[in-house]
């Protein structure tokens, strides 16, 4: 009875330890640097399109084809209890960039190192990991980037259901006016948004970068489950890895994080209230961007209400720019 019991006692420290590998049913990063990728797994409601570099994916005899290529072998579509799962395995990890599958995205990025975006791309790094199982915790803080032109852009933040945040250009046309702030980063080229999302009633979700219909970004929550995606060891060295970029290198640095909660308003459309501590010096000018300069020491407590907007806290040692809107 002893040695039963000391046996059982090994086994769950082992399970504790080592753990199991949880499913991972939405955005992620394959890292092999050849061959074909693992079978990349993805949940729906209903049955979407795949899209691999921009082009349509058909799924016949459990093959992939783009153009008539068979471009990926096994890929099946199955029913489960919440809806669809999508199962796709690409031939070649080498010879493909993205594949996008309804609010999802793939990306093939050899040892995490993903290609210098253009104007109009999401900047993958700042996003990283793609997957996140959050277990155990009501709360996480997420960042999006993109590339842009600062004369015309046109972003949007949404969730599964709804668009949470609308930028063009340099004016906020949807969302809550504290939560959905941009910081522009390296000569304005980059734009930069960060927020504190919260679990809710949910057991999933997915948020959502967009500045085209198939250029987006996205991060898959997972609230039931724990642990990492086999990506996460790789990938989180070049979370703190420095970008090269024109001129010299630049660190990947997060802009201010914003808590938020979120609030209906009429019409059932959902809103995100900032409730947060912020540390900040602002030079304002109306109309125009503002520069924030960190103010060591300074802390100041900052009371919202619905339709006022807040100054944003930098990051040590990092100049940001606010982006202000028309009527602040």
């Amino acid at each position: 009875r002893a040695i039963m019991l000391c046996v059982l006692f090994l086994l769950s420290l082992f399970r504790a330890t080592c753990g199991v590998a949880p499913l991972s049913w939405g955005s992620s990063v394959v890292t092999a640097t050849h061959g074909p990728s693992p079978i990349l797994h993805f949940e729906t409601q209903h049955k979407e399109n795949v899209w691999l570099d921009g082009e349509r994916v058909k799924i016949i005899n459990d093959a992939c084809y783009v153009k008539e290529v068979e471009v990926g072998r096994p890929c099946y579509i199955t029913k489960i209890s919440t809806g669809v799962a999508t199962k796709i395995k690409i031939s070649s990890v080498t010879k493909h960039k993205a594949l996008m599958l309804h609010e999802y995205c793939t990306f093939f990025a050899p040892h995490c190192v993903f290609p210098k975006p253009t104007v109009g791309e999401c900047i993958p790094e700042a996003s990283l990991p793609l997957s996140r199982f959050m277990k155990g915790f009501n709360e996480v803080n997420l960042t999006f980037a993109a590339l842009i032109d600062p004369r015309s852009y046109h972003l949007l933040l949404e969730d599964s259901t709804d668009i949470i945040c609308e930028w063009k250009n340099t004016n906020i046309v949807y969302g809550n006016r504290s939560f959905c702030q941009l910081t522009l980063q390296n000569n304005k080229t980059e734009v930069w948004f960060n927020g504190q999302f919260y679990k809710e009633n949910k057991m999933r979700n997915t948020y959502i970068f967009r500045n085209e219909i198939y250029n987006f970004i996205s991060i898959s929550v997972d609230w039931m489950q724990t642990g990492n995606a086999p990506e996460d060891e790789i990938c989180s060295r070049v979370k703190t890895a420095t970008l090269l970029t024109q001129g010299g290198k630049k660190e990947i640095m997060p802009p201010p994080i914003i808590k938020t909660s979120t609030l209906l308003t009429q019409g059932g459309k959902k809103e995100t209230m900032l409730s947060s501590r912020v540390t900040t010096d602002t030079m304002l000018t109306k109309g125009e961007t503002t520069e924030t300069m960190p103010s060591p020491g300074v802390t100041t407590e900052t009371l919202l209400t619905q339709g006022e907007t807040t100054e944003t806290m930098p990051s040590p040692g990092v100049t940001t720019e606010t982006l202000l809107t028309q009527g602040e």
